[in-house]
C-alpha cells in the first residue's frame, strides 16, 4: 500500500511539476520573471533567491506551482518588462501553452522510452498459463506451462495462432496438440468445443503473460514513434471531448476525480513497468489538453482573455480577469469535490 500511495504521488506530482516547469522556461526565455517556482506545497525545507526567482523545495512532494509577481517592475537587459502581466498578448499567451507543450513533450519522452529502452509488446509466446477445469484442454492432459509447438502439424510462432488455427480448423472434431513439457514433446488428442457466450471455438487455455514478446527501437525510430503516439493520443482526447460536449458520451459516466485516479494508477503500478510508463504518459497528454480547454483559471482560459486583448489591442482590466479566474477556480474546486464523493460511492458500489 505504501509502495502505490508512492507511485501515485511520484507519477502525478512528476507531471505536474513539468507543467509547471513548462510555465517558468517558457517565461524566462522572453524575460519574464518569475517569483518563485516551487516542488512541492506546504511549508518549505530548502529555498535560494535567484536573479528573479525564488527556488523553492516544500515538506509536501505533491505537485508544484510557478508563481509570477504581477507587481514587479523593471526590465530585462533587452528593454523587456519584467512582469508578465506588463506584457503584450502573444507573449503572455506564449507562458500560456508553456505549461501544456511540455507535458506533451514529457510524454514523447516516457513513449520513446518506452519504445527504445523496454520495448512494446508485440504478442505472447504459445505457452499455457492456465488450464480451465472441465475443459477440451484439461480432458485432454494439457498443463499449464505446457508449450504449444504444432496443432495438426502447422507450428505456432505466437499465441495469436493458436485461436487463427482453431478458427481454421472448426470443423475439425479432434486436433492432434505437440505440446512441449520440460525436455520432452508429448502429443495431444483434443476435441475443440464451441462456446456460444464467446462466438467461437474454443480449448478453455489462458496465455502465461510472463512470456510476452517484446521488440526494442532504435533511438532514432524510437523517437519517431514516441511523437506519432503522443499525436495520435492528443487526437484521441480531443474527439472525446468533442463527443461530451456534442452529447455522444455521458459527461457525468466519463469524468473521474482524484480519488479514481490514484485508484487507476495503484492498479496500473503493480502491472509492471510498461503499464505505468505508458500511463504515465497518457495523464501528461491528459492534463495538457484539459489545460488548454477555453475555461477560467485554466491556460485555455487565459489564452482565450489574451485572444480578446489582441482583438481589442487593450489588456482586459486586471481586477476583471483576476475576478474571473478566481470564479474559474472556485468552480473547478466545487467540481472536484462532486467528483470525489462520485468516486467513492463507486468504490464502495454506491451508484
Amino acid at each position: 500500500m505504501i509502495l502505490i500511495i508512492l507511485a501515485v504521488v511520484l507519477i502525478l506530482g512528476i507531471i505536474v511539476i513539468v507543467h509547471e516547469f513548462g510555465h517558468y522556461i517558457s517565461a524566462r526565455t522572453i524575460g519574464v520573471a518569475v517569483q518563485e517556482f516551487s516542488v512541492g506545497v506546504g511549508p518549505a525545507l530548502w529555498q535560494k533567491q535567484g536573479r528573479h526567482t525564488l527556488f523553492s523545495f516544500r515538506c509536501i512532494p505533491f505537485g508544484g506551482y510557478c508563481l509570477f509577481d504581477s507587481d514587479e517592475e523593471g526590465f530585462d537587459d533587452r528593454g523587456r518588462p519584467l512582469s508578465i502581466v506588463r506584457r503584450k498578448a502573444l507573449p503572455k499567451m506564449y507562458v500560456s501553452f508553456g505549461g501544456p507543450v511540455m507535458n506533451f513533450l514529457l510524454a514523447a519522452i516516457v513513449f520513446t522510452i518506452l519504445f527504445s529502452f523496454i520495448g512494446v509488446s508485440t504478442g505472447y509466446e504459445p505457452v499455457i498459463g492456465e488450464v480451465q477445469p472441465d475443459s477440451p484442454a484439461q480432458e485432454a492432459g494439457i498443463l499449464p506451462g505446457d508449450r504449444i509447438l504444432s496443432i495438426d502439424g502447422e507450428s505456432l510462432s505466437v499465441w495469436a495462432d493458436l485461436s487463427r488455427i482453431l478458427a481454421e480448423k472448426q470443423d475439425r472434431t479432434t486436433l492432434t496438440f505437440v505440446v512441449q513439457r520440460g525436455q520432452d514433446s508429448v502429443s495431444l488428442l483434443v476435441e475443440p468445443r464451441y462456446y456460444a457466450e464467446e462466438g467461437r471455438v474454443m480449448i478453455g487455455v489462458t496465455v502465461d503473460a510472463n512470456f510476452a514478446m517484446n521488440v526494442r527501437y532504435p533511438p532514432l525510430t524510437a523517437i519517431g514513434l514516441g511523437l506519432r503516439q503522443t499525436w495520435i493520443m492528443i487526437g484521441l482526447l480531443i474527439s472525446s471531448i468533442s463527443q461530451m460536449v456534442s452529447g455522444q458520451i455521458d459527461v457525468a459516466e466519463s469524468l473521474s476525480g482524484p480519488v479514481e485516479l490514484a485508484h487507476l494508477i495503484g492498479q496500473t503500478v503493480t502491472t509492471g513497468l510498461p503499464d505505468t510508463l505508458f500511463l504515465t504518459a497518457f495523464l501528461s497528454v491528459n492534463l495538457g489538453i484539459m489545460n488548454l480547454l477555453p475555461f477560467p483559471a485554466l491556460d485555455g482560459g487565459r489564452i482565450l482573455i489574451y485572444l480578446i486583448e489582441l482583438v481589442r489591442r487593450k489588456p482586459m482590466n486586471l481586477h476583471v480577469e483576476s475576478w474571473i479566474n478566481a470564479l474559474g477556480f472556485a468552480m473547478l474546486i466545487t467540481l472536484m469535490v462532486l467528483l470525489t464523493f462520485k468516486d467513492i460511492f463507486k468504490l464502495f458500489g454506491g451508484s
